[in-house]
């Protein structure tokens, strides 16, 4: 069925206006304190249903070194099962495509990729990029072109860069933050600073960051976090195991949530639920969301394994 949607007057209600926006903002949808994403395909669970919601739970007193050579350490909470980490989830030249929905609207395209490696301050660190780009049809009423890139120590697996440029309908951002891992500072494109732990990740590597984790089915998850001048502990739920089928193929799957903070289009519970594989590449092949202002989603259509 043809949906025909008209467009979005200036006048807009500010509600209505939301809806749009939060349709727009793609690129955030794995920089986890912002936005979402969403997609086509309906899984096992149902077109808008989303697992229920694990009750929270204080992390544990014990930390430990995440898996990597770097400073970095995980909390991890008991649950029914622990899975292991994975040693080697991903590669540079990865690349994976997702169709982007809001509600019944095609909103456009978004990617996740690590095109290659780099070196930065002489560590070997992998780039990492998620874009999104509204379609034809959506770009008369909310054109959208945003972009975040992180550089993440490939040995100690911690953010040494993170660069956002989001251009979504007359709203333009670009910011840029370099961590000085001696002063343990994040320094701000307009000259800011704020302190940050050793071993921290940003808006994009956290989910990463995830993919090499221990997985507690039923537990938590715990690490370092800076995003927006602020640094804390990021909780990352996993809630149970899944399939699921995609245009990209059938995935038995593992969701987890993180536990968004951040206020904006997530307050009032809003939720973010990802869908990643249960084998070591921890793909990720859909993304749901329930926010203030409606459903949000996005679903795998193609990728391509990295080295």
């Amino acid at each position: 069925m043809r949906v025909s949607v008209p467009p979005l007057p200036a006048t807009a209600p500010p509600a209505r206006r939301s809806a749009w926006r939060a349709a727009g903002i793609a690129v955030s949808l794995l920089a986890l304190a912002a936005a979402a994403a969403i997609g086509a395909s309906p899984g096992a669970a149902g077109e808008d249903s989303l697992p229920p919601a694990a009750p929270p739970a204080p992390p544990p007193e014990s930390t430990q070194a995440a898996p990597g050579a770097g400073p970095a350490m995980v909390r991890i909470s008991a649950g029914r099962e622990l899975v292991p980490a994975s040693p080697h989830p991903f590669g540079a030249g990865e690349s994976l495509r997702f169709s982007v929905q809001y509600g019944f609207i095609h909103a456009g395209t978004a990617w996740l990729e690590v095109p290659d490696v780099t070196d930065w301050n002489g560590s070997p660190c992998w780039r990492l990029v998620a874009r999104a780009e509204s379609n034809s049809f959506f770009d008369k009423m909310y054109r959208v072109r945003n972009r975040i890139e992180s550089l993440w120590d490939r040995e100690g697996r911690f953010s040494w860069r993170y660069v956002e440029d989001r251009h979504e309908g007359h709203y333009t951002a670009n910011d840029t933050i370099i961590v000085d891992t001696t002063a343990h500072l994040a320094r701000y494109k307009n000259g800011q600073t704020s302190e940050v732990p050793a071993g921290a990740q940003d808006a994009l590597s956290a989910f990463y960051f995830t993919r090499f984790q221990p997985l507690p089915i039923g537990g938590s998850l715990w690490f370092d976090y800076h995003a927006s001048h602020k640094s804390t502990q990021l909780e990352v739920r996993v809630l149970g195991r899944d399939r699921v089928k995609t245009p990209a193929g059938r995935f038995d799957c593992i969701m987890i949530e993180p536990i968004l903070k951040a206020g904006g289009i997530f307050k009032n519970n809003g939720r973010l639920v990802i869908w990643i594989t249960d084998d070591a590449r921890r793909m990720p092949v859909m993304m749901r969301s329930k926010v203030m202002i409606g459903s949000i989603s996005v679903v795998l259509q193609d990728a391509k394994t990295g080295a």
